[in-house]
């Protein structure tokens, strides 16, 4: 949306940093900006295609995105999988200063840390009060953490590495989140993710991002994040994890959108010397008519543990918002993976299809 001068998220989100519940003015910029055009203005979107009207006080959506998966590692078989990646029903509540937001929904990996009951999920729960014309909210629940580039791209090294994206790895704690004259930022305090067991994996600490938005093409953030763990989830040892980044969202011309990103990833394991790495990613969308996206990404990864090279990989996509609610994408994907001590190429094909309540 910065394209169209929004550089900020939340005049289109319930959400202070983007992504999930869209309120009245996100769905009229989505049926009026993202979608295509056929000679005509679109039909307005409606919450649940206009089957359902909100009360005033009341946001409610959602989200179905399916994806088939085709993956060709080098020197092995390729394979093929169905991956339903998000079901949710969203709901929101916006009555005077208070607010309010949940989702619940469907996955078909009940392994997740989002998982509240075999492959049911919540992502995000939580109740805030806001201060100063809307300008600041205060709030508590299990929250997206404010990190960085808010993208649907999950699988990016700079979402991976500093366990950032908003798939699953929300956090429960208190986020204050404020805005005005080209500045936005949030800094949360993290408690610890409570729908993982036992105790020890819980991280705590913080989280915060500061963007600064000199024109409404433009805007530059830095983000930090330190957590402890007793024993980290993935790692298997106590762990003081830290990343430490820069973001950039350039829009020189109207038909072209950059994004960029680049974050210094620290692991410091118990009885072991701390790992430095690097995480970097530029994407460029270009849309040469309104509603189809034509993407291209570079990543990189580093991970700084001894004796393992940087990874990297390219991403090529179209992504067209066909219909007002509904979006198709393709990607193509070619990694140079390090495992087990050997680089490994793999070729990924992405199909998937998005629907919006």
């Amino acid at each position: 949306m910065i394209r169209h001068g929004f550089s900020g998220c939340a005049q289109c989100h319930l959400d202070p940093s983007g992504g999930g519940l869209l309120n009245d003015f996100g769905l009229g910029a989505a049926a009026d900006s993202l979608r295509s055009h056929y000679g005509s203005e679109p039909p307005d979107a409606k919450p649940f295609f206009g089957l359902w009207t909100n009360p005033s006080w009341l946001l409610a959506g959602g989200s179905f995105r399916d994806m088939l998966l085709f993956m060709k590692p080098g020197g092995a078989p390729s394979s093929s999988q169905n991956v339903l990646m998000q079901a949710d029903l969203r709901a929101g509540i916006d009555v005077d200063r208070w607010r309010a937001a949940a989702s619940l929904g469907l996955i078909t990996n009940g392994n997740s840390p989002a998982a509240v009951a075999g492959n049911v999920v919540a992502r995000e729960y939580w109740l805030g009060y806001t201060f100063a014309d809307d300008a600041i909210l205060l709030r508590a629940g299990r929250i997206n953490v404010p990190y960085g580039l808010r993208s649907i791209e999950h699988t990016l090294f700079v979402r991976q590495a500093t366990r950032t994206d908003l798939n699953d790895t929300q956090q429960h704690g208190v986020a204050f989140a404020a805005r005005g004259h080209g500045f936005r930022g949030e800094l949360m305090g993290i408690a610890g993710n409570y729908q993982e067991s036992p105790d020890a994996f819980r991280e705590r600490g913080y989280s915060g991002y500061l963007e600064w938005s000199p024109a409404s093409h433009y805007a530059l953030g830095v983000s930090s994040l330190v957590t402890h763990a007793a024993q980290d989830v993935f790692l298997r040892a106590a762990n003081t994890r830290q990343a430490h980044g820069v973001t950039a969202r350039v829009a020189p011309i109207e038909a072209l959108v950059l994004l960029a990103e680049g974050d210094v990833v620290i692991q410091s394991l118990a009885g072991q010397p701390r790992w430095t790495g690097l995480a970097t990613m530029l994407q460029a969308d270009v849309e040469p008519w309104q509603g189809i996206h034509l993407i291209g990404t570079g990543e990189t990864y580093a991970s700084g543990q001894p004796g393992i090279g940087t990874e990297w990989s390219a991403w090529g996509g179209l992504d067209w918002f066909f219909l007002t609610h509904v979006d198709a994408r393709f990607d193509y994907v070619h990694s140079s993976l390090v495992l087990g001590g050997m680089r490994i190429p793999v070729d990924s094909y992405l199909v998937q299809l998005h629907l919006f309540l």
